[in-house]
């Protein structure tokens, strides 16, 4: 009808609400709509995203900034995602993770591509301690990678927006061992995040989990900010829980999934905690038939364990996807900051 304002679908509404919130400053049309369809496999034009935005702003959600760096979020905005409906929010991270998967590219043994990443925010001036809580964990290999990203405030890491008086580091996702999986035809199901008890420097039992199908939040966001880890004292004495995640493979694909394993090893990513037979349980957790367990370190664990010692921090799990090559030696940023 002639004139009828058309309600933009609730999806498209909140996920530009999502991006702008992530967004921590002003963003364009062109921005909003290239993070749509790689964040969110949405596909809208740069001018149906000015409409939507339009109807955003109208509604007190968003307000234009400038014609250059173009809208922001209101309080009202920040207010709406907090609200936004359940249905709309369950089942984000599911579709995170499977959109991840698609993006990563990383070859293990070319040692390049895109990889998916974790970004956490802390303060400066604490951050020199949420690196060395960090350190035992690295070292004990409590983690998928010991490679990370830094960006200082004012400065970007991938599609993250560094806040003043912060400082971004960037961790690799498990996610990539979907991703490297996915490329060799090999299918997963990724069934829950969780916290994995160690006792005698060995993987036992998940003692909390929430499966990703009916989340809106990633679990180790949720874990690390309850303060249900224990990743500092497994990293010294063999005994307590850490972030992991629990996905399943064909159990005849496991030759194939052992050999990628092991040149994803050999590439630096470890986080392979577990990996079962046909049908038979891992780390106390039953899986499907015709189907192998796997276990994987959970990205964050070092995250985890500047929490644990009363350093603020702010994940934000499943940012996205970085290259590779841009990635330093933690060990190499440790130093630079002891000499800071």
């Amino acid at each position: 009808m002639p004139g009828a304002v058309i309600k933009p679908n609730e999806r498209e509404r909140i996920a530009i609400l999502r991006i702008l919130g992530a967004c921590g400053e002003a963003a364009g049309s062109n921005i909003i709509a290239r993070r749509l369809k790689e964040e969110f496999g949405i596909e809208l034009s740069e001018r149906a995203v000015r409409y939507h935005l339009k109807l955003l702003d109208e509604q007190g959600l968003s307000q234009p900034v400038s014609r250059r760096t173009g809208r922001a979020i209101t309080r009202a905005g920040l207010e709406e995602l907090d609200n936004a409906l359940v249905s709309e929010k369950v089942g984000i991270v599911i579709d995170k993770i499977e959109m991840l998967a698609y993006q990563n590219s990383f070859d293990p043994e070319k040692q390049i591509g895109q990889i998916p990443v974790n970004i956490s925010l802390f303060s400066k001036d604490r951050f020199y301690e949420a690196i060395k809580a960090m350190a035992p964990v690295i070292r004990a290999s409590i983690c998928v990678s010991d490679r990370v990203a830094v960006a200082r405030e004012g400065e970007r890491l991938g599609n993250f927006s560094v806040p003043g008086g912060k400082i971004a580091l960037a961790t690799v996702c498990s996610i990539v061992v979907n991703g490297t999986l996915l490329k060799a035809g090999i299918p997963m199901d990724s069934r829950f995040g969780g916290t994995l008890q160690y006792r005698f420097h060995q993987p036992w039992r998940f003692t909390d989990l929430i499966y990703y199908s009916g989340s809106s939040i990633d679990p180790s966001e949720i874990f690390i900010a309850s303060r249900m880890t224990s990743v500092a004292e497994t990293a010294r004495y063999g005994a307590g829980k850490i972030l992991a995640n629990f996905r399943e493979v064909p159990a005849l694909s496991l030759p194939l999934v052992n050999e990628i394993i092991e040149r994803l090893r050999q590439a630096g990513i470890k986080g392979m905690i577990a990996l079962g037979e046909s049908g038979k349980a891992v780390c106390q957790m039953a899986v499907g038939a015709g189907k192998a367990g796997m276990v994987l370190a959970g990205g964050l664990n070092p995250v985890a364990a500047a929490a644990e010692s009363g350093i603020d921090t702010e994940s934000h799990a499943m940012s996205g996807i970085i290259d590779y090559q841009t990635l330093i030696s933690f060990w190499e940023l440790f130093k630079h900051e002891l000499r800071s």
